[in-house]
């Protein structure tokens, strides 16, 4: 339980959202694809390029470590389920895609991704993800 409060507590804290400097996020082709390739990365349990891969397509590359580290919190642990629970589209322009994933003896992890369209293509808005043990959702995680 103590893992999952510090977990929790990270994970809060931690927030990848697209820079003001916009322009240095990296178009993305496809949110479907770019989603589950990230999960692949995380259930194959390459961390670092899980990391970089995010930080990268938001155009915070500096960030990468500290998403890394945040992810270490799962200890190397192999994810028990995982699947895509979300994936809303708002008009043209938005999508949210969010995944569920369950891990032993760490519990129940939701990961959210936000993208918005621009002239170029889909931009990555946000990645972030938070335990929930109580509730189908984490609070103030999902839109409808």
């Amino acid at each position: 339980m103590r893992i999952i409060q510090r977990l929790l507590l990270l994970l809060l804290a931690l927030s990848l959202t697209t820079s003001v400097a916009i322009a240095a996020a990296q178009p993305i082709d496809d949110p479907d694809k770019y989603a589950a390739e990230v999960m692949r990365l995380l259930a194959k349990g390459d961390m670092a390029a899980l990391a970089k891969t995010v930080t990268d397509s938001i155009g915070k590359p500096e960030s990468a470590d500290t998403l890394k580290n945040a992810l270490s919190m799962l200890g190397g642990k192999p994810i028990d389920y995982s699947d895509k629970v979300i994936d809303n589209t708002f008009g043209k322009g938005l999508r949210q895609i969010v995944y569920y994933s369950f891990i032993d003896n760490v519990g129940f992890i939701y990961y959210r991704f936000n993208f918005k369209m621009s002239s170029k293509g889909w931009i990555l808005a946000n990645f972030n993800f938070k335990t929930e043990t109580n509730e189908l959702f984490p609070k103030d995680f999902i839109d409808r």
